[in-house]
């Protein structure tokens, strides 16, 4: 994709106590008290039935809602915010399915949201008001058309956040305002987020360079290395593979204008060599052993010493050898 970006953790704020835990907790507050008297009574059980069937039909009432919501573009915003608010009354399952259909959404209409936001004029008066970190809400509360106005607000209020790449403005999926529903979802689309929540807020790369240390392009290349190691059959582990893939290309090659190897010379980027031989120091070798990357890297390293820091026959060699 032309734009890639790249959407750290946030308190997600005061959670509502899950009507799940609440039951049990009511019902095993019941159960053992002195209300309960030596004749035997299925009345207690009757009653946290009652309510687990009323909750589930909660659950399926509110999982419809945000589904309804969720067909139509001009309702996705209500369909975000229906998600927000009544999360907690999901199953684990449904939770991480809305999580999961609402960023196929976002996916889905980011095209026509890119169309909206291109337009030449949009384009200029966002640049006239634009400062380093501004938000799609503030854009919208800049610009002096009301038609620019009511466009960035909506996009703002989907869910896209406002990113530039080589002067254009572009609408962005902001994972990490998804970091709220983490505590609701499985733990495979919970460490998926997360990853994505970094990527988001601050870009690997951009212009055709790294906008991050090496060091941090490491870490997160061995996040995703790691997701792939520990779900096998995750919904969003093929996508994952890609970002995987981008990752340890830029960590065994670089990018165009943020070479591993400068050009000319074709000595290796002290910052890099000294970034990587800092995080490989710091894992034990059972670590180094369970990651193809570092066993990689290490070994890699270690080729660029016995060549002077220098990109040498062997290196070239050691790279087509193991695809990298």
């Amino acid at each position: 994709m032309k734009y890639t970006s790249k959407q750290t953790s946030t308190d997600p704020g005061k959670q509502r106590l899950p009507r799940t835990l609440t039951i049990i907790g009511l019902t095993s507050a019941l159960l053992g008290s002195s209300m309960i008297t030596s004749t035997p009574s299925l009345l207690p059980v009757k009653h946290a039935e009652a309510a687990i069937s009323q909750q589930t039909k909660q659950a399926d009432t509110s999982y419809n809602l945000f589904i309804q919501r969720l067909q139509k573009p001009a309702t996705l915003g209500w369909a975000r915010a229906t998600l927000v608010n009544r999360i907690d009354e999901f199953t684990p399952a449904q939770a991480t399915l809305a999580v999961l259909k609402l960023e196929n959404a976002y996916n889905r209409y980011w095209t026509t949201a890119m169309e909206q936001l291109i337009e030449p004029n949009l384009q200029q008066a966002i640049s006239e008001i634009s400062k380093p970190g501004m938000t799609m809400l503030t854009a919208a509360g800049q610009v002096k058309k009301k038609e620019h106005r009511l466009i960035l607000t909506d996009l703002a209020y989907m869910g896209y956040k406002l990113e530039v790449t080589e002067g254009t403005y572009h609408p962005v999926v902001d994972y990490k305002s998804f970091k709220v529903f983490n505590p609701y979802i499985k733990p495979d689309i919970r460490d998926y987020i997360n990853i994505m929540a970094a990527e988001t807020d601050q870009p690997t790369s951009e212009d055709a360079g790294l906008i991050i240390g090496w060091d941090e392009l490491l870490n997160r290349t061995l996040a995703m290395e790691k997701f792939l190691n520990t779900y096998s059959s995750s919904n969003r582990r093929m996508l994952m593979q890609e970002w995987y893939d981008r990752g340890q290309m830029y960590v065994f090659h670089g990018i165009e204008n943020t070479p591993l190897f400068e050009y000319g010379t074709l000595t290796i980027d002290p910052e890099a060599k000294k970034a990587y031989q800092k995080i490989l120091d710091s894992k034990t070798n059972a670590q180094i052993q369970n990651s193809k990357l570092l066993i990689y890297l290490q070994e890699y390293l270690k080729l660029i010493e016995q060549s002077g820091g220098k990109k040498s026959t062997e290196i070239t060699q050691f790279l087509k050898q193991y695809s990298l």
